[in-house]
């Protein structure tokens, strides 16, 4: 069987690997591609007839293209892209400027661009004040980004409390940061996106569009402890001298896990679509995988880039597993609350506060009147109650990429927070149609003459998120990602480096450390863990 193929359930035969990877989502691939290319024997086994996980793009209307689940880049590695030459195999980043504009309930509008000078002049609207602090502010975040990288995105299996030598290093490395950015980097760790933005800003506008970041995905309104560390989180695709953009995928998500599945390819990585893993092989420890189908491929080491609950409760049985792993496991919460719609237009509508087409259409539109309004529609999403007047964030992805529909058509994404999983005496089958009317028009003033545009329509709960793409819960981030579930306890204490308690079993996915989100990280540092793995094998042979 020749390396680097992609095979499905027509052609499938048992084979020997070095490595076998569950799953390929971006996470899966990342790290079944950089143990290809340091010279393993590699399978990835994928359930879906295409490769992607959430990272994906598809049609979902005849001639329009969507990526179903993520939406724009922000996380992902630069030392990942450079390292695969994953833009040698077509991943293409477009900029977005301006990247937002949030549209208030007023009439006013406040739009973030590239350019300082323009930045400051949005910001000075609203506060002078504020104006000013919006560049020290970020200048800040990306400092302590800058420190706190090191030890929130790498693997140990110590927690760093128990790590004294690391511990010290830290400490000592914290004292560079100066007071005032100490004290930032601790409100980050443990408060809220609230009290983090009210302490530097004072418009309400510029608050709550900042504060999307700390809790996109997340079960919480900005008030719930914790949502400050998203907005740090966010700052880890800065560099040096720069802020880290949303940025557009050419082609959609899926042009990323495309890219990752040539490079794979090029590594001499199988894939094998449409095969969904029926069990993991155990011998001393996981020494394979068998499909659905019956079919064995034997390995000397297992990945899985799904949750790390389903792992364990579908892939193994229970007493294959510690008592005590399986009860933390099973005490993970995977709350769901984002959703998307996705709609075919047959032209662009206008927008409230703009004449004609106007720049703004290349980022997101953001509709959302401040962090109070947040806190409210999480209570009702909480409560069972669909919002009339989520959080929603609009994009048409066609402007920038004009292939994504048909010629003079275009296609909008909107993402949506906070939606119930299950809404109260009733069920989504039931209410979708008159929710998605609901929906429109409350947008409709924002975006007058969307409803007419509409020619075709879809929603994606957070219960068809997690039915469809494999997501407990429709969690986009496969678990919470409160404090308790991050740092050295993400998945479970102890296990923070990508092992497990069962010898030759691995994970590399979102419920891996650091977390969620189009990242990759937790694949290229699992594949790091794998290499260590054989190497000592090697050298106890």
């Amino acid at each position: 069987m020749p390396p680097g193929d992609v095979f499905t359930d027509d052609g499938l035969v048992t084979e020997s690997y070095d490595v076998v990877v569950i799953g390929a989502g971006h996470n899966g691939l990342v790290c079944a591609a950089y143990l290809g290319q340091a010279g393993y024997r590699v399978a990835v086994v994928e359930r879906r007839e295409l490769v992607g996980g959430a990272c994906i793009t598809e049609e979902i209307f005849p001639g329009h293209r969507f990526s179903t689940a993520s939406l724009v880049t922000t996380l992902f590695r630069k030392e990942i892209i450079d390292d695969l030459s994953l833009a040698k195999h077509g991943m293409e980043v477009l900029e977005r400027d301006p990247s937002v504009t949030a549209l208030l309930p007023d009439g006013r509008y406040l739009t973030f661009s590239a350019d300082s000078a323009k930045m400051a002049a949005e910001i000075g609207k609203f506060s002078e004040q504020d104006a000013d602090k919006y560049f020290e502010y970020g200048d800040a975040m990306r400092r302590i980004a800058r420190f706190a990288e090191p030890y929130l995105l790498g693997g140990s299996r110590k927690p760093l409390l128990e790590d004294i030598p690391a511990l010290k290093a830290a400490l000592g490395a914290a004292t560079a940061l100066g007071d005032k950015d100490l004290r930032l980097l601790v409100s980050t760790l443990f408060g809220s996106a609230r009290e983090v933005l009210d302490e530097w800003f004072e418009s309400e506008a510029l608050k709550v569009t900042l504060a999307t970041d700390g809790t996109v995905g997340i079960d919480g309104g900005p008030s719930m402890p914790g949502t400050a560390y998203l907005l740090l989180y966010h700052q880890m695709g800065a560099t040096e001298d720069a802020r880290p953009s949303w940025g557009q995928v050419k082609g959609g998500m899926g042009s990323i896990t495309k890219a990752l599945a040539a490079a794979c390819a090029e590594f001499g990585v199988d894939i094998f679509t449409g095969q969904a893993a029926e069990r993991i092989l155990l011998g001393d420890g996981a020494r394979g995988v068998e499909l659905v189908d019956g079919t064995r491929l034997d390995a000397r080491v297992v990945v899985s880039g799904a949750d790390p609950k389903a792992t364990f409760e579908k892939l193994l049985e229970p007493g294959a597993v510690p008592a005590s792993y399986r009860a933390a496991l099973a005490g993970r919460e995977y709350p769901g609350v984002a959703a998307k719609v996705h709609l075919a237009l047959d032209h662009l509508p206008g927008v409230r506060g703009f004449d004609g087409f106007g720049e703004h259409f290349k980022g997101t539109l953001q509709i959302l009147p401040d962090m109070d309004h947040l806190d409210r529609v999480h209570a009702e999403a909480k409560a069972g109650i669909p919002p009339a007047q989520p959080h929603v964030e609009c994009t048409v992805p066609s402007i920038l990429d004009p292939g994504l529909a048909p010629p003079g058509k275009h296609v909008m994404s909107m993402y949506l927070q906070y939606l119930p999983y299950q809404p109260a005496g009733t069920t989504w089958d039931e209410i979708r149609e008159s929710y998605l009317d609901t929906l429109l028009a409350y947008v409709e003033p924002y975006l007058p003459g969307l409803t007419a545009a509409v020619t075709d329509r879809r929603l994606f709960t957070p219960a068809d998120i997690e039915r469809e793409l494999a997501l407990p819960g429709g969690n986009l981030y496969h678990g919470a990602m409160s404090p308790r579930d991050l740092f050295a306890g993400r998945p479970v204490g102890g296990y923070a480096d990508y092992h497990t308690p069962v010898p030759g079993l691995f994970l590399c996915g979102s419920g891996t450390r650091p977390g969620g989100g189009v990242f990759g990280i937790p694949g290229k540092n699992a594949s790091e863990t794998i290499r260590r793995h054989f190497e000592e094998w090697r050298h106890e042979q």
